[in-house]
């Protein structure tokens, strides 16, 4: 596993939540506790530093975690990951969205356990799909998540391409968070809660 003072986190949180009326995800609360305090819980430990990437000045830039604004307007979680390299000078760059209120500590130590020479990125698949928003990054990709804002490319899969990643398969995700619920996403009223 790599040494946490080696670790930003970045919780990507620059959406407009269009589904939601264009609720900040991040301050949703579920089961009693705001989606960014549960969070925070899981991350810290993990990294030794905590920043949220937002899309501009706003209430989620008050909330006692250090805001990062993305270098690029609307250009999605790129320019969330983007922002939090260019906000620390650590070489990994630990990412989740700001929607995901179910973060399973066992599975970001595998991200961070699964860290090694020669991988630019760690990254969950779930049902063969990457999962780029729960993913560990070395800094060697902010160059090719920078190029590819440049180009006006918006796709996070697509940096995945030009990457040596390490995929974190179904099988050995399912022995660490049975349900997958890590990659839970709150888009709608309805996931607020497990129920």
């Amino acid at each position: 596993m790599i040494n946490r003072a080696d670790v930003t986190a970045c919780i990507l949180a620059g959406g407009r939540a269009r589904r939601l009326g264009g609720a900040l995800k991040p301050l949703l609360v579920v089961e009693g506790e705001s989606i960014l305090a549960r969070q925070r819980a899981v991350l810290a430990p993990r990294a030794a530093e905590l920043v949220i990437a937002v899309a501009g000045p706003g209430p989620l830039t008050t909330q006692g975690v250090r805001a990062v604004i993305d270098t690029v307007a609307d250009a999605g979680p790129l320019a969330g990951l983007d922002a939090g390299f260019a906000a620390s000078d650590r070489p990994w760059l630990l990412a989740v969205a700001g929607d995901m209120p179910y973060l399973a500590a066992a599975v970001l130590d595998a991200l961070l356990a699964a860290a090694g020479d020669g991988v630019d990125a760690v990254v969950p698949r779930v049902s063969g799909y990457p999962e780029p928003l729960c993913a560990l990054y070395r800094r060697s990709a902010a160059q090719v998540i920078a190029r590819h804002l440049g180009e006006g490319r918006r796709r996070t899969q697509g940096i995945l391409d030009e990457l040596a990643v390490a995929w974190l398969d179904e099988p050995a995700l399912r022995l660490l968070d049975p349900e997958l619920v890590t990659f839970t996403n709150v888009n709608e009223p309805g996931q607020l809660s497990r129920g």
